[in-house]
């Protein structure tokens, strides 16, 4: 399996393939028909960004019995859904900017993500997998203050 990564060099944004330290620089669209350049960059040599730039983060609160349990919450009947907007993404070494708002407990969290590579909806589970581009290890950051609150804000998204 490939394993991509999106990276900043120079003020220059770009993609391609890691193997050990040793990044492979691809051409094209990241998601259909990308090509090796030619070119290779050590993985030193350059900045790690976010996998892609998605337009939004669809999130699933998967955890959410044993959550509500631990801290009093209303159990829902279904599963909850929520949203983080593009700026909620942090890329990888970067320090994290607490809210201005907050000087509370800050929860960090492993978490897999999954990068869907094109557009769908409304499509069957048996389809689901024709429109996954990969996956991504993903560090949640996040307040502990009720269900929702906190999962929204700036730089608490993912790495």
């Amino acid at each position: 399996m490939a394993k991509w990564i999106r990276f900043e060099q120079s003020g220059k944004t770009g993609f391609g393939t890691l193997e050990g330290d040793t990044i492979t620089v691809h051409s094209g669209d990241l998601f259909a028909g990308a090509k090796p350049s030619g070119q290779t960059l050590k993985l030193s040599e350059v900045g790690i960004l976010t996998p892609c730039e998605p337009s939004k983060m669809i999130c699933l609160w998967n955890n959410f019995h044993q959550l509500a349990a631990k801290n009093d919450f209303k159990e829902p009947k279904e599963p909850l859904w929520f949203l983080k907007a593009p700026n909620a993404y942090w890329p990888a070494n970067r320090p994290i900017e607490r809210p201005a708002t907050y000087a509370g407990k800050i929860i960090y969290e492993g978490e897999l993500g999954v990068v869907i590579g094109k557009k769908c909806f409304n499509i069957s589970e048996a389809e689901a997998g024709d429109y996954i581009f990969g996956y991504t290890l993903r560090e949640r950051r996040h307040r502990r203050r009720s269900a929702a609150q906190g999962r929204v804000v700036r730089t608490m998204g993912a790495r």
